[in-house]
Parts: C-alpha cells; sequence; structure tokens
C-alpha cells in the first residue's frame, strides 16, 4: 500500500509494453480511464480495496490477452461487460455495486476457471447460455438473483465451488445434481428452494460442505386468480404484487376455499441416507428448514465432520449414540421434536454428553445429567473395564 490519494490518469494509456497494473490497497477515486483498454499486452490487473466508482469500461471488456482482473472492494456499477476476454482464467468482482452481467456475449466463459461476483445486486445470471465449461469457482452470494435452481446446474460440468446462499433462487434441487462429479462446496443456504433433498446429491463424492440450512418460509395467502396461470407440473405458484412467482411443492400448498391459496415453501421430507458415500464431508448444515423423521445415524461415521447443524426442524425420534464419535465436531440439534434414548424422557446418549464438547445440549441437564458423567468416571478410575 502507498496511500495513493488520486485517479488514474487516463495517459496510463501510453504505457504500451505494461503487463501487469497492481495499485490494490489504496484511495484511488474516480472512475477506471478508458484508455486502459489500449494496453494491448496487460495481463494482470489488480485495483481492489480502493475507492473507485462508476462503470467497468467496456475496452477492458475488448482486451485479449488479460488472464486475471481484479477488482474487488470499491463502488463500481453498471453491467459487468465481457466481449473478446477469451484467454481470462480469473474475474474477482465481489464487494460493488453491480447490477447485470452481459458475460454470456462474449467468449470469457470458455477459459475461466475462478468467478466471484458475490455481495452486489445482480437480479439474474446468464446460467447454461454460453457454458462455462473450465469453471471450477462460481460465487455469487450475497445478490438478489431470482432463478429456478434446475436451470443453474446447466453447463458447470468442472464446478468444484458452487456458493449461491442469499439470493432468491426458487425451484427443487434436481436429480441432474449426481452429473456434477467434482463438486466440492455446494452452498444453497438463505434461499428459496422447496421439495425434498434428493439423494443424488449424496453420489458426489468429494464433497465437503454442504449448507442448505434457511431454505423455508413464511405461509403467504394468495386470491386464486393469482394462482391458477402458474399451476402445473406437481407444484403450486401464485405471483406476488411485485410481479414475482412464490412456488412451492403439494406437500406446501392448502388451499383453504375455492379463491384462497396458501403456500408455505421450504425443503421438506426426510434427510437421505447414504452419507458413507461421502467421507470427506466437513460441513453438513441443514438447519431452520421443515425437515422430518430421524437422524440417520450413519452421520456419525463422518470422521472429518467440523459442523452438524440441524436446528429448528421438525426431526423425530431418538439422537443417535453414533454421533458421539464427532468428538472434534460441533452438533446443533435444538429446536426440534427429538427425544431420548427412551419413549419417556430427554436424556442424549452418554457418548455424547461425555465425549462432544460441542454438542448444543451439553451443557444442558436435563439431556445431560451430569451424574451420569460421575459415574462413568468412577467405572474409568476404578478400571471397570477389567472387572
Amino acid at each position: 500500500k502507498n496511500n495513493i490519494n488520486s485517479t488514474i490518469p487516463p495517459e496510463i494509456g501510453m504505457l504500451s509494453q505494461l503487463q501487469e497494473l497492481s495499485l490494490y490497497n489504496n484511495n484511488i477515486t474516480g472512475t477506471i480511464p478508458t484508455e486502459v483498454g489500449k494496453l494491448a499486452r496487460l495481463e494482470d490487473v489488480r485495483l481492489n480495496n480502493n475507492l473507485i466508482t462508476g462503470p467497468i469500461p467496456t475496452e477492458i471488456g475488448m482486451m485479449s490477452n488479460i488472464l486475471h482482473l481484479i477488482l474487488i472492494n470499491n463502488t463500481l456499477t453498471g453491467t459487468i461487460p465481457s466481449g473478446m476476454m477469451s484467454n481470462l482464467q480469473s474475474l474477482h468482482l465481489s464487494h460493488n455495486r453491480l447490477s447485470n452481467s452481459m458475460l454470456h456475449l462474449g467468449k470469457a466463459t470458455s477459459s475461466l476457471q475462478y468467478l466471484n461476483i458475490s455481495n452486489n445486486i445482480l437480479t439474474s445470471f446468464p446460467f447454461g447460455e454460453n457454458g462455462f465449461k473450465e469453471l471450477e469457482t462460481l460465487d455469487l452470494t450475497h445478490n438478489s438473483i431470482y432463478q429456478d435452481i434446475s436451470v443453474i446446474l446447466d453447463g458447470l460440468s468442472s464446478i468444484k465451488d458452487l456458493l449461491l446462499s442469499n439470493n432468491f433462487l426458487y425451484g427443487s434441487i434436481p436429480n441432474t445434481i449426481r452429473s456434477l462429479a467434482r463438486m466440492e462446496k455446494l452452498h444453497l443456504n438463505s434461499n428459496s428452494l422447496f421439495g425434498t433433498i434428493p439423494d443424488d446429491i449424496l453420489s458426489l463424492v468429494r464433497l465437503r460442505e454442504l449448507k442448505l440450512s434457511h431454505n423455508s418460509q413464511q405461509t403467504l395467502c394468495f386470491h386464486g386468480t393469482a394462482c391458477d396461470p402458474y399451476f402445473g407440473g406437481g407444484d403450486m405458484c401464485c405471483e406476488d404484487g411485485f410481479g414475482k412467482k412464490v412456488c412451492t411443492d403439494e406437500l406446501g400448498f392448502k388451499m383453504y376455499s375455492a379463491f384462497i391459496f396458501c403456500l408455505t415453501p421450504g425443503l421438506r421430507g426426510a434427510i437421505p441416507a447414504g452419507f458413507t458415500n461421502t467421507p470427506y464431508l466437513q460441513v453438513l448444515e441443514l438447519s431452520n428448514t421443515f425437515l422430518i423423521g430421524n437422524i440417520p445415524p450413519e452421520i456419525g461415521g463422518l470422521s472429518r465432520l467440523e459442523i452438524l447443524d440441524l436446528r429448528n426442524n421438525s426431526l423425530t425420534g431418538s439422537i443417535p449414540s453414533s454421533l458421539g464419535t464427532l468428538i472434534d465436531a460441533v452438533v446443533l440439534v435444538r429446536g426440534n421434536e427429538i427425544r431420548g434414548q427412551n419413549k419417556n424422557d430427554r436424556i442424549a446418549p452418554l457418548s455424547l454428553c461425555s465425549n462432544v464438547p460441542g454438542f448444543d445440549l451439553f451443557e444442558d441437564e436435563t439431556w445431560c445429567p451430569p451424574e451420569r458423567n460421575f459415574l462413568k468416571e468412577f467405572y474409568n478410575d476404578a478400571k471397570g473395564q477389567e472387572w
């Protein structure tokens, strides 16, 4: 950092041999001059963490040699341009005020491996229109993207990290997700998804992080005339007063009269079984949805698990004692309808209460009676295993 407190002069376009432009972590103001587009040899642009405003010049989109474009944490506005950036490998645009993407109009997607446009104000993104066949990381978190999740998965055959949390994505997670065999991080939390979690998601053997929390919404009721044109395919969709559709599957739909339809969108059904297929899983977050049924005991066999968050669902049955093997994990189960190992009590397995300090009921004396720990300590001190 050089504490530069000025604008980028248009004369920069005279540096015809320049290959790298690094002015990050300063106090540069004003706009990016269009003359940057004259730097035909430029490969690396780093202007992140400044006070730059205005649009990204369309001339940058026409530069064929740029490999890395990093404009994070400015106040850029308008459209993300594209043109002949046919060699672009990484594009970093997070923490700006960009509202639209024109990447599908150019060739940038053919070589792009890393794309981060998180923390902007995008309302849509051209998923599948041109195919991001080399893309390994796509981060669009904290935008306002309103699109069907089933469309998003098209054309992402190389994706490893798909980070789409905190948007307005809707629809059901399609079974075709199994085709994304290289997936390691799937973040779809804090959206408007509905339906069940498909078993196919557990065919992603490289998966390390699965975040589906906060995919539940309050019940919304509509006059039937706002819904009928959108009914079909087993899902019910109604249009709200702002021109957007609110959708749910049959389980989240109730008709109170011929004219009043009420929708409660959210992820439902049971937690899929088959976690033995995902041995690298480190983070499993499924809180604040409408999940029902038992906690699959095989989750306790995920030796790499660091976070298990199942809070605020409608899970029933007892807590599997196998979770007591997750000694280094945070295990969160509050806000469900679970019970103890006996039907009439609320006592968690001793393995959880004594081995897993990250268990969120660890200090609750109803679930983890302290006298049990005393008896275990007495047994160990007395070498009970030798009796």
